[in-house]
Formats: structure tokens, C-alpha cells, sequence
């Protein structure tokens, strides 16, 4: 194990979905997921140890899932059924986070740091979310791609991939 130091500096900053998939551990079947493997959405990762996260049905492959009509405030005769697709096909949270078993990785094909994500998050969306998670990482292409896997119960395995966006403006300078 090393210091999270480096695997730190490649978390920082916005992370895009490239996709995300639900394994049976038992057969290897990829089951279905409430967001098909190509999901919306971003995680921020902060240098001070939060990150936030927002997934959403795609709004190009799934858009019978994102109803295009609803703004906020939500109108009185927007139909509850409509605003109940916005709440079941997405999910934020946000909260603290911390590295451990944090390896440097092979450096063929370009792997980067690996470990062990543990966090809590402080607000979510979905109420049964509130509180810890663990996930392990690892990191791909000179820290622009990563992979997250994480246990969902027994059985199960999600597998979700990142891409680094860009940043917008740096004002440490």
C-alpha cells in the first residue's frame, strides 16, 4: 500500500458516465438496472474529501423515463405520475469520503492507483441511501478513465466506468 496522495489528485474534479451494468456474482448474468447500462449523470470529487453524485435515466436512449415537460416549481396540475418517473429513475447523494488500500498499480496499459473508497452520505435523494458506502476503484489512461465495483447485496455486482470532463476554469492560479 502507498500514500493516497496520488490516487487523491486523480479523483479530484468531474467524472461523466460511460456505463454501468448489475452482475449476478452466481451465473454472470447482467441483470436489468433501473438506468440501462448507459446512465446520465456525474460525480464530483473534492479535494477536501467530498464528492457528490447524480445518475439519471438517459435522456437520449430512455426518454419516455425523463419527462421533458416538468420544471420547478412543480405546477399543481402536473400529474403525480409524471413526477413520479423524475423520482424513480434517478438518485443523488453527496457526503465525506476516504481512501485506503490504495495501490500505485502496474503502469502497463497506462493503470493508475487502485483501493478502496469508503464514505457516507450525508443527503440523498432515495432516503435508504443516506449513510456508509464501500466501493473499490481503479484507474485507467493516465487517470481519465476509472471503474468502480461495488457488492449490492449477496449476489450482485455493480460495475460502473467514468470519464474525466474537462475543467472549465481553474482559479487556484
Amino acid at each position: 500500500m502507498v500514500s493516497p496522495k496520488n490516487a487523491m489528485e486523480c479523483f479530484v474534479g468531474a467524472w461523466g458516465f460511460l456505463n454501468a451494468t448489475l452482475v449476478d456474482t452466481t451465473t454472470g448474468e447482467l441483470l436489468p438496472d433501473w438506468h440501462n447500462p448507459y446512465p446520465s449523470g456525474m460525480s464530483l470529487w473534492t479535494p477536501n474529501g467530498y464528492n457528490a453524485l447524480i445518475v439519471t435515466a438517459n435522456d437520449t436512449t430512455e426518454p419516455e423515463k425523463r419527462p421533458m415537460e416538468l420544471t420547478q416549481p412543480a405546477s399543481p396540475s402536473d400529474p403525480d405520475s409524471r413526477w413520479a418517473l423524475v423520482g424513480k429513475y434517478s438518485i443523488a447523494g453527496g457526503g465525506p469520503f476516504h481512501l485506503s488500500n490504495v495501490t500505485d498499480g502496474s503502469r502497463k496499459d497506462r493503470e493508475g492507483p487502485a483501493g478502496t473508497v469508503t464514505g457516507t452520505f450525508l443527503t440523498a435523494t432515495l432516503p435508504s441511501r443516506i449513510g456508509p458506502y464501500t466501493f473499490t476503484f481503479k484507474f485507467y489512461d493516465h487517470c481519465k478513465v476509472w471503474n468502480l465495483r461495488q457488492r449490492v447485496g449477496d449476489d450482485k455486482l455493480r460495475v460502473a466506468w467514468y470519464y474525466k470532463l474537462p475543467d472549465i476554469y481553474n482559479y487556484s492560479q
